[in-house]
């Protein structure tokens, strides 16, 4: 009689390929997380990119409407961020953007976000200023007139300026009545890690994007817009915020080194980036100025104390044209 036979038990076949579902599940998995999260912080950056946008344009809308004011581009400005912070529990929407400004100012020392004004710029009120018009000399500000513009670009013509154009700006009449505005704000990346990645990638120059890659990780974002100024546009001092600043040129002064990266997301033997001396920022409201330099125009030509009368190109007010293809704003 023969003795039964069995089979080997398959355990130990299986035993030799424990763990390989395990690797094989994070070999694919790990890449399929990473462009997940990385869709999550692609589509917050479309998202604000859309909001700075039309933020923007709110700022322009007030500024081409009041003169060319940096204190009330910055207030339409701030008042259009709202949607990025929606209300929670216990904070509305303006002390969780007023937090998240705080916080920002802080991190990078500079303000939280800056809007230059490109246009009108120095050189644009030397050529074009009016001394005649009334709220110039309400305000003892320079003042580029905003009424018959046909008119004022014959006459500079006449005069000798090639094709109407500024001898200081270059520019026409037309030109120096575009308001352009240049907006850099400050995204903050979701992921954890991007920061360090952020810092690592910041050129070493004192630019104020530059700076805020550097010493906190924020992603610089810039936007440009053009607008027909709808008002005359006056040459104001500097904003006391710093957010509305005139024109400003970046240098590549040498700066301190920052802070070492540590973590996955830094690069491999990497060169700390340089930031330049932080500058101390200064809060407060400019309001409307009597007097002081300007960030426009340190040599504008200033109004005289009294107000002269109106001259030809201002638009008396039964000018049948008012409210058809003028705009007529009482008192200049």
């Amino acid at each position: 009689m023969q003795p039964l036979r069995f089979p080997a038990p398959r355990r130990a076949r299986h035993r030799a390929q424990a763990g390989y579902s395990l690797i094989e599940f994070s070999v694919v998995a790990a890449p399929l997380l990473m462009v997940g999260l990385g869709s999550v912080e692609v589509a917050q950056w479309f998202f604000t990119k859309q909001a700075i946008s039309l933020a923007l344009l709110e700022a322009g809308r007030a500024g081409i409407t009041q003169h060319a004011h940096p204190r009330a581009i910055e207030m339409a400005f701030e008042q259009a961020l709202l949607p990025l912070y929606p209300a929670s529990k216990g904070l509305s929407s303006a002390q969780r953007l007023r937090q998240a400004l705080d916080r920002r100012s802080q991190a990078i020392k500079n303000p939280p976000w800056r809007i230059e004004v490109l246009n009108p710029h120095a050189a644009t009120f030397l050529d074009f200023a009016n001394p005649h018009l009334a709220i110039s000399a309400h305000h003892q500000l320079a003042a580029i007139d905003n009424n018959y513009q046909a008119e004022q670009h014959q006459r500079n013509i006449e005069r000798g300026w090639s094709q109407g154009r500024g001898p200081a700006s270059g520019l026409s009449v037309y030109e120096a009545n575009t308001l352009v505005l240049r907006l850099t704000y400050l995204h903050e990346p979701a992921l954890p890690g991007i920061k360090n990645l952020i810092r690592q990638l910041a050129p070493t120059s004192s630019g104020y994007g530059a700076q805020a890659m550097a010493r906190a990780g924020y992603l610089p974002m810039q936007q440009e817009l053009r607008l027909t100024m709808q008002s005359h546009a006056l040459q104001w001092p500097a904003s006391a915020s710093s957010k509305v600043t005139g024109p400003v040129r970046a240098t590549s002064d040498d700066m301190p080194a920052a802070d070492p990266c540590t973590g996955i997301w830094c690069l491999p033997n990497d060169t700390p980036p340089q930031t330049a001396p932080p500058s101390t920022p200064v809060s407060g409201d400019a309001g409307v100025p009597d007097a002081g330099d300007s960030w426009l125009s340190p040599g504008a030509p200033q109004p005289p104390q009294n107000a002269p009368p109106a001259g030809a190109t201002t638009p008396p007010a039964d000018d049948p044209a008012c409210g058809i293809t003028l705009c007529c704003l009482p008192g200049g």
